[in-house]
Order: structure tokens, then C-alpha cells, then sequence
């Protein structure tokens, strides 16, 4: 009776013994194999979230743009204010992304692109004189690059910012006109516009970068950026946002060096055909897993 009872003990353990170890081979919650978790952690290990990234083949540095949440447009009783920043209103950005700490350089569009369209020749300066889909292309062409070299997931990309991305990084948490407040006086610290310019664009990285580390984002030049220009925002409360074609015109943000200070505020919007190339307007990128 014994033998019998000591067998079935050990029989029972055996079976339950086995299916632990199934259902951790099978990849059941919390274990090894748990697809979802092996992605998180290889995407983890490419790109450790909270931190700058570099792009070691272009020497393209980018910064972490945390998750959360910002009131988009400007008062009206804000100097400069245009009709179309007047709706005020909530985006939420469900997940963080990485943008370029400098506006990207002729150096890195030419080894990129092969070629160098600037008006301005100098390979620190901002590329510039590159239409709408030249800066798309570029992004894909990286994308395309990094993914093969196996240096990003296959779920993300380098893309142009959309409007309301570019926003919430150039503001890095201020509501002010710019994101340093609201004296025009301090301007100068911060970007090139008409005033400091001599007309021309400079080399990127010369003033002070905002509290997210952003270099030029209110002056140089003009940012291209992902959206087509709507009237009207998406509705507040809007989750990641993207202006849908609301017009045969692309959205272009932060001053120019050939702007006056108004026209530099974190709100201000630009708008223009996407096949313009004029020597006021570059761009920089983001690296996101949204779009």
C-alpha cells in the first residue's frame, strides 16, 4: 500500500513538473520566450529609451523627447499671434521619440544624398534649398540604411516631425511665447533671425539649445515637417496627431533667419507648396514608431 501511495505522489509531481516547464517553453506570461518581451528588450537594447542617441554612420546626434502632454497654438493676447494658432487646445503624445539635436548639416545630406543643393556652401550649415519629399527621402534613406546595418527595430523609423511634435520638443515643457519666455530681448541667445543673421543661415549649434537639448529650433532655418496644413488643429485631447490634407500646402516650422521676431514664437505656423526649394528652409528628423 505504500509503494503504491509513494507512486502516485511521484507521478503527480512528475506531471506537474512537466507543465511548468511547457508553459515557460511555450512562452507563457512572464516567460523566457515571451515574444513581447524578447521584442521590448532587443528594441530596448538599440534604443535605450530616456537617452540621447547618436547616429554613429552620419554622426547625427538626436535627443529623447519624453511622453506627456501640452496645450498647442497661442493666446490671442500673445505678440505675433496669427487666426490660426487661436484654438487652443490639449495633445497628448502617447510615446516618446527621439529629434535631432541640430538641424541636419549639408555634410550629412551629401553623404547621404549624394548631392548638396545649398545656396549657403558650408558643411556645418543647415542643408537648405530642399523641398518637402527631398527631406523625406532623406529620412527613408537612413531608415533604410539602419535597419539593414540592424542598428534600429524594424518597427521604427527616421521620419520628418509632425507639427505637433515639432511643437512640444521646441517648447520642452514652457508656455511661453518662446521657449526661454517671452522677451524678444533674449532671442538672440537662442537662435538666428533677421536681426543677428547678415542674411544668411550659420553653422548649427552656435547658441544656447533649449532645456530638451535642441539646437536653432526658433532660428536658422525653416523645419520641414511631416503634416499637411489644416485651417484648424486636430480636436483637443488629440492623441498623436497628424493634420490630414486640408490643403495643397506642407507645414513648415520654427523662424528663419530672415524672419522678424514673431515669426520665430513656438506657435508660429509656416505653410507653403512641398516642392518649394528656397534657401530659408531645411529640416531635421525624428526617429519615432508611430507613422
Amino acid at each position: 500500500m505504500k509503494q503504491v501511495f509513494f507512486l502516485l505522489v511521484f507521478t503527480i509531481g512528475f506531471i506537474f513538473s512537466g507543465c511548468k516547464k511547457t508553459k515557460e517553453q511555450a512562452g507563457g506570461p512572464g516567460g523566457e520566450t515571451d515574444p513581447e518581451k524578447i521584442q521590448k528588450e532587443k528594441e530596448e537594447e538599440l534604443l535605450p529609451k530616456g537617452k540621447p542617441y547618436t547616429v554613429e554612420a552620419i554622426d547625427m546626434k538626436m535627443e529623447w523627447i519624453p511622453p506627456g502632454r501640452f496645450t498647442m497654438g497661442s493666446h490671442p493676447s500673445e505678440v505675433g499671434h496669427q487666426l490660426e494658432e487661436e484654438t487652443l487646445h490639449m495633445v497628448i503624445h502617447s510615446q516618446g521619440f527621439w529629434m535631432g539635436a541640430y538641424e541636419v548639416n549639408q555634410k550629412q545630406f551629401l553623404q547621404l544624398m549624394g548631392e548638396n543643393p545649398s545656396t549657403f556652401q558650408d558643411e556645418n550649415m543647415p542643408a537648405h534649398k530642399v523641398d518637402w519629399h527631398d527631406a523625406l527621402e532623406f529620412c527613408e534613406i537612413l531608415t533604410d540604411q539602419e535597419k539593414r546595418d540592424k542598428r534600429i527595430p524594424d518597427n521604427w523609423k527616421f521620419n520628418l516631425p509632425t507639427e505637433a511634435q515639432w511643437e512640444y520638443a521646441c517648447r520642452a515643457d514652457a508656455t511661453t511665447a518662446y521657449h526661454f519666455g517671452n522677451s524678444v530681448d533674449d532671442l538672440a541667445r537662442f537662435c538666428w533671425f533677421n536681426d543677428n543673421s547678415k542674411g544668411s543661415p550659420k553653422p548649427v549649434g552656435l547658441k544656447r539649445p533649449n532645456d530638451w537639448g535642441l539646437y536653432d529650433i526658433h532660428g536658422n532655418v525653416g523645419e520641414w515637417c511631416y503634416d499637411w496644413y489644416g485651417k484648424r488643429y486636430p480636436p483637443d485631447r488629440s492623441v498623436d496627431p497628424i493634420t490630414e490634407k486640408g490643403s495643397e500646402k506642407k507645414v513648415f516650422r520654427g523662424g528663419t533667419y530672415t524672419d522678424i521676431p514673431e515669426r520665430c514664437r513656438s506657435a508660429h505656423r509656416h505653410k507653403i507648396e512641398p516642392d518649394t526649394r528656397n534657401p530659408w528652409i531645411g529640416f531635421r528628423v525624428v526617429l519615432t514608431n508611430l507613422y
